[in-house]
């Protein structure tokens, strides 16, 4: 928040300077064209966090955004702008190739692009990191030869795997998000990705059986670009750009770069920061005259109200880091840690330890006849159950693992006790009558599969085991309880 604070208020007093000395960076021509061309069409990458992406409520954000923001104070360009969002890169690059859009925010410049866009020089740099499961041995791109690797389909990262590695299995997928996924659930063996845009999506997702093993070689230098017969507006955002002080861009990239929600900053800290940064503002103002007050007034208010949308973002990701959004009980993330911990610790002591993964059955007739919403509330209905036949109980924890499935860790409950709790578990959903339309009521079922701790084994092949268990029950009949007996060799 503080961090937010001080980059408004850079922007704040870069745009009063200029008033003040009345200084234009661009030629007369220039303003003319701005004024000739009342609408820039501008596409930014749709899911490329934290450069530029678009938020749950369909705003852009972004360094790349932020950028923009401050360009803004010189040209009134975010007035002409018209903000395209399109379903993906491949997409943007569509589309600027056939003068659908008029200009990109972060662009690597390739031979092929140049056919029809101008590029700024660069004001991002970032490294592709090389991204694997925790179990792959071997560092550097040498240790995946003849390995699935994935790229980002119209990146120039990926034209850069194809043409550097042929030894690769490159594989080309939508976005980072989708080649994350495949690769934490082993449809692929890495991802070459930028670290800040990956720690995004393992956030978001929840993957925690992934590690980094070193640098791809591949470099980006992401730059503004325009289409190629608007040069005049190539010159503008490349003056622009170099306008923009270092301490002002050091500042949007700690920020992005570095966004944590972390408790190292206190309220104290804040505060102080925040009163610190407005006293500054009173002398600027002062200084300034009293001819800027309304617009100081109308700046204030637009970075009081960046401030607490800031503190809601930072609040929302505290709460995104364990909570699950549709049922409010633990996402994958926090029940697989919760689990790893709680198991390794009955291993310490020599006690009992059950794992229960829960499916609804028939759950896409659900969605199919009544709709996701109706879906949703079947979800939410059946997790209360179990919440609360867990809490009567005083026994375990639930979790939400994807779609339908939930996971419920039993901690020093050993396999006759836990078959009891499954029992009771799926007998009470059984029984529950979920208002689906007006008048009609629906009555889900589940089918459990149940793993207990035999011997020393990892967790996650005791997951399977449950896994397992849970097909064999869907696959005799489904409304049941299964208990896997087989153990997997590790």
């Amino acid at each position: 928040m503080t961090r937010s604070f001080f980059g408004g208020l850079y922007l704040l007093l870069f745009g009063a300077a200029d008033i003040l000395y009345g200084k234009d960076i661009f030629t007369a021509e220039e303003r003319l064209w701005l004024d000739q061309h009342p609408v820039i069409r501008f596409a930014p990458a749709p899911n490329y966090p934290p450069v530029e992406f678009f938020d749950e409520n369909n705003e852009y954000q972004g360094i790349t955004a932020d950028f923009i923001k401050i360009i803004d104070q010189q040209s009134d360009l975010g007035l002409k702008l018209e903000i395209v969002q399109l379903a993906s890169w491949d997409k943007v690059v569509s589309e600027g190739r056939s003068r659908g859009v008029d200009m990109w925010g972060a662009a690597e410049k390739t031979e092929e692009r140049s056919r029809f866009m101008l590029f700024t020089r660069p004001y991002i740099r970032l490294p592709e990191i090389i991204i694997v499961r925790n179990e792959f041995a071997g560092e550097g791109m040498e240790a995946l030869k003849g390995k699935k690797v994935i790229g980002i389909k119209n990146y120039a990262s990926y034209e850069y795997l194809l043409e550097n590695f042929p030894e690769l299995n490159t594989l080309a997928v939508s976005d980072i998000e989708v080649g994350l996924r495949m690769v934490s659930y082993g449809s692929a063996d890495a991802i070459v990705a930028t670290n800040a845009a990956a720690i995004y999506y393992i956030e978001k997702n929840g993957l925690t059986n992934l590690k980094v093993v070193g640098e791809s070689g591949f470099e980006w230098n992401l730059r503004f670009a325009v289409r190629d017969d608007w040069a005049p507006l190539l010159s503008i955002m490349q003056k622009s750009l170099d306008s923009i002080t270092a301490q002002q861009k050091r500042d949007i990239y700690r920020y992005w770069i570095n966004l944590d929600s972390s408790e190292g900053w206190s309220f104290a800290k804040d505060y102080m920061f925040i009163a610190t940064g407005g006293g500054v503002l009173v002398i600027v103002l002062i200084l300034f005259g009293w001819g800027f007050r309304k617009r100081a007034e109308i700046k204030m208010q637009r970075l009081t109200q960046r401030i607490e949308e800031q503190k809601k973002l930072e609040e929302e990701l505290r709460n995104l880091a364990t909570t699950d959004e549709l049922t409010g009980t633990y996402n994958r993330r926090a029940i697989l840690d919760m689990a790893q911990n709680a198991y390794q610790k009955c291993i310490d002591e020599g006690q009992p330890f059950s794992v229960l993964l829960i499916d609804i059955d028939h759950f896409k007739q659900v969605n199919d006849q009544y709709g996701h919403e109706v879906g949703d509330r079947v979800i939410k209905a059946i997790v209360n159950v179990c919440s609360d036949i867990l809490r009567v109980k005083n026994v375990g924890h639930i979790g939400r693992i994807g779609g339908e499935e939930f996971v419920v860790i039993l901690p020093m409950i050993d396999k006759i006790e836990a078959h009891a709790v499954a029992e009771k578990l799926r007998k009470y959903v059984e029984k529950e009558p979920i208002q689906c339309v007006e008048n009609t009521l629906y009555c889900a079922t589940v089918s459990v599969g149940l793993a207990s701790l035999d011997r020393t084994e990892k967790f996650d092949e005791l997951l399977n085991r449950a896994d397992m268990a849970m097909y064999q029950a869907k696959n005799t009949g489904r409304n049941r309880v299964s208990i896997c007996r087989e153990i997997i060799a590790g």
